[in-house]
């Protein structure tokens, strides 16, 4: 992996970061600071490629954020938390919502540097240019699918609510308030295929064509374009069929380098110091065990690869955290996306296709031979508000096996159904609310911006 060191201009544009929406892009590039070929152009971009190899918590996430996510959901038994120790992580999301402000901000500061790119370089035509020029959509097209799945309530088919503000240029006097749905939508899709378009070559831009394909493919999955979306899932598993055995043993087992079919992962390149971070992380949420619901899943035990590489015998999870995309969610993107679009012996196939690469001795379900739908779990109903199938339940149950300390869990509450629950700690008891799932905006934007609206079950100031 390529690293570089960063000149003066990337110096003199990080110096303009700020911590709100509205000021963000207070500051552009004058005089001898003002960048002017795509190498130098390349210096914004190079300082973000950095931060995602050695871990951060806006573009791709990292393996704090992964551990943070498995903490806010139900993989985890919160009640069973020992204590001093399990003060180190969050107990439930409540303990986070104010630190959620921070990084709407930072993701607004990323989206930044990706307009300086895209609205100041002029070269276009050069293979280094149309490289700037593609991560800088494929970048800013991720930051807005985040800021969709975490600051806008779930996509249910109204695309009509609120969205987040788009901003794609410069103006210094702007206070831009939300867009719909829709729109934040609509952009994050532009830019990604963007990216695409300009067909990104050199290895260490990173969001190629796949890459982005796979986004696009969780774009479409999580606002309900299923047609898009199994679409898409099925290009990057042809480019990336799925892998079993050694070869998928030795990718979950590989914290830092990229193995297998993972399409593109952050944490690749970790100092000491950082490993001990991060070690010390997963040390501390280790202290929660696996919740019961999710053990029980495993019914076929030790024949299913998953078990032994998930939990020991005491429910301490062992499997490595992770913040990638790799094939295996695209099967199951692609499962799920059948069933949406009525295609169910389609959806069955996806699933049982799945599970003999990671059960030994598989029996395929049959529509009469799948499991039940397990009245007492958590979701119970679908991303379309309907209850919930023994198909669709399987697709889930496989899912939240095969996907567990990935942080994929808590964003499956929010997309279906966005159920409360509860965690005790030291006899009192703490609920995830329903409109907890939606982060609430900066309250600095909210005072500042006439007519910014905060999100539902937050204090509104005006």
């Amino acid at each position: 992996m390529k690293h570089y060191r960063l000149p003066y201009i990337i110096i003199a544009c990080a110096a303009s970061m700020v911590c709100s929406c509205t000021k963000y892009l207070d500051i552009k590039p004058y005089g001898e600071t003002t960048p002017k070929t795509a190498e130098e152009f390349s210096a914004l971009l190079h300082y973000h490629l950095n931060s995602i190899d050695h871990g951060e918590q806006t573009i791709l996430g990292d393996i704090a954020s992964a551990c943070y996510l498995e903490c806010y959901a139900d993989n985890l038994e919160a009640s069973l938390t020992p204590y001093p120790a399990g003060n180190y992580f969050p107990l439930y999301i409540g303990d986070q919502l104010n630190r959620k402000q921070t990084l709407y901000a930072n993701t607004y500061s990323v989206i930044r540097d990706c307009n300086i790119i895209i609205g100041y370089l002029e070269e276009r035509e050069s293979r280094t240019a149309k490289d700037v020029l593609g991560t800088a959509h494929a970048i800013r097209g991720i930051c807005y699918y985040n800021l969709l799945r975490d600051f806008c309530e779930p996509c249910t088919g109204n695309l009509d609510g609120y969205g987040v503000p788009v901003v794609t240029e410069f103006d210094m006097e702007a206070k831009p308030l939300r867009s719909t749905m829709a729109k934040t939508i609509e952009q994050a899709e532009s830019d990604m295929l963007s990216a695409i378009s300009y067909g990104i070559s050199d290895e260490v831009y990173r969001f190629n064509s796949d890459v982005m394909k796979g986004y696009l493919a969780r774009l479409y999955f999580w606002s309900g374009n299923y047609t898009k979306a199994s679409g898409y899932a099925r290009e990057i598993l042809d480019a990336y069929p799925l892998i079993s055995g050694t070869s998928y043993t030795e990718m979950l087992g590989s914290e830092v380098t990229r193995k297998g079919n993972i399409i593109i992962k952050s944490c690749t390149v970790l100092d000491t110091g950082e490993m001990t971070s991060y070690g010390g992380t997963k040390s501390y949420v280790s202290n929660r065990p696996v919740s019961r619901s999710l053990a029980e899943l495993f019914a076929e035990g030790e024949r299913d690869i998953r078990y032994r590489l998930s939990f020991d015998r005491k429910r301490k999870f062992t499997k490595n955290a992770f913040a990638c995309l790799r094939s295996a969610e695209m099967q199951l993107i692609l499962a799920e996306s059948l069933y949406h679009t009525g295609d169910y012996t389609g959806a069955l196939s996806a699933v049982n296709e799945l599970r003999r690469l990671r059960i030994t001795d598989c029996v395929d379900y049959t529509m009469e031979t799948l499991p039940p739908v397990d009245t007492d779990g958590l979701i119970k109903e679908d991303a379309k508000g309907n209850p919930l199938t023994p198909l669709l339940y399987a697709i889930m149950c496989e899912r939240r096996k095969e996907l567990f300390m990935e942080g994929d869990r808590w964003y499956e509450l929010k997309r279906n159904g966005r159920p409360e629950f509860w965690a005790a700690k030291q006899g009192r008891k703490y609920t995830t609310m329903r409109f907890m799932y939606t982060f609430p905006l900066p309250i600095n934007d909210i005072e500042l911006v006439e007519g910014l609206v905060q999100n539902p079950g937050y204090t509104q100031t005006r």
